[in-house]
C-alpha cells in the first residue's frame, strides 16, 4: 500500500484522536508502589500478538517511501498518530534551509512507536545517530521498521521507561524528539523527569501534540517549572492549529 504523507492524505494512515481513545485500552492493576505509576497500568492490549501490516509512506521531502509495519497488539504505540505528520514536516523543512542542523548530532525519539518520526529523520536530515525508544512492547516493532528500512547505519532502538533511571548505553542527546506522548495524565511527572535526566540547557526538545483533554493544560503547567517553551515558528503552524495540533521546543531552565 502506498499513500501520501500529505494532511488530505495522511488520514489514510493515522488513528485520528477520538478512535486513539477509543482503540487504546488501559487496565488498572494493582500495585503498593505509590512511587511508580507505570506499575498501576497495563498499557498493552489484552489480546493475542497479531501480524503487523506492513505500509510503505511516501514522506515530503524523501525520495524513497518509509517502509512500516503497523501493529496494535504491542499497545497504542503500534499505530501512527497525527503529531508524527507535524513533528515529521518541521523536521525535514528546517533541515532543506539548515543542511547543518541536525548534522553531526545525536537525536533521540522519545515513545517512538512505530518509530515513523525517526526513520524519517535519519533519513532526511542526517543526524550522526538516531536512537529510537519506548516500552518493551514496542521493541521488536522498532526493530522491525529499522530492518524494513535498511537504517542499521545510524539508527538503533532500545528500551526506556519514563520515570526510571537512564540506561548506562543511553549517552545524553543533542536533540530529543517526542510525538504526541501528552495523552496519559500518570505518565507526565515520569515524563519531565525522563526529560530532566537526559538534557542539559543545551539541548534542544521538540515535543508534538494533538490537544484532547484539559488534563493536557496540567502537563504544560508542570514542564514551566522545568523548562523553557516556546511555540516552534513552522510555515504549517496555522493548518495544523486548526486541527488542534502543537509543536513546542523546550529548554532546561538554568540550575543556577
Amino acid at each position: 500500500m502506498t499513500s501520501t504523507f500529505l494532511a488530505e492524505d495522511f488520514a489514510k494512515l493515522v488513528l485520528r484522536g477520538h478512535a486513539q481513545e477509543d482503540a487504546c485500552s488501559i487496565h488498572s492493576t494493582q500495585s503498593s508502589d505509590s512511587e511508580d505509576p507505570f506499575k498501576k497500568l497495563d498499557l498493552v492490549e489484552n489480546r493475542p500478538p497479531s501480524e503487523a501490516h506492513v505500509s510503505f509512506v511516501e514522506v515530503e521531502g524523501l525520495s524513497e517511501p518509509i517502509a512500516l509495519a503497523e501493529d496494535l497488539s504491542g499497545g497504542c504505540g503500534g499505530r501512527i498518530w497525527e503529531a508524527a505528520r507535524v513533528m515529521t514536516d518541521y523536521c525535514l523543512w528546517r533541515s532543506r534551509h539548515e543542511p547543518e542542523w541536525m548534522s553531526g548530532k545525536h537525536v533521540l525519539e522519545l515513545g517512538s512507536g512505530t518509530g515513523l518520526v525517526g526513520l524519517a529523520i535519519a533519513k532526511g536530515c542526517h543526524p550522526d545517530s538516531m536512537l529510537l525508544t519506548d516500552q518493551l512492547q514496542m521493541l521488536d516493532l522498532m526493530q522491525r521498521n529499522i530492518g524494513l528500512n535498511k537504517a542499521h547505519n545510524n539508527t538503533q532502538a532500545c528500551v526506556l521507561n519514563w520515570g526510571e533511571p537512564i540506561p548506562e548505553n543511553i549517552t545524553r542527546p543533542d536533540i530529543i524528539l517526542a510525538s504526541d506522548c501528552v495523552y496519559l495524565e500518570v505518565a507526565f511527572q515520569p515524563l519531565i523527569d525522563t526529560l530532566m535526566l537526559l538534557t542539559d540547557e543545551n539541548t534542544e526538545i521538540y515535543m508534538s501534540y494533538r490537544k484532547r483533554r484539559k488534563a493536557d493544560k496540567r502537563f504544560f503547567q508542570m514542564a514551566r517549572k522545568r523548562f523553557i517553551l516556546t511555540e516552534v515558528e513552522d510555515p504549517k503552524r496555522s493548518t495544523y492549529q486548526k486541527e488542534g495540533l502543537r509543536l513546542y521546543q523546550l529548554t532546561k531552565k538554568s540550575s543556577k
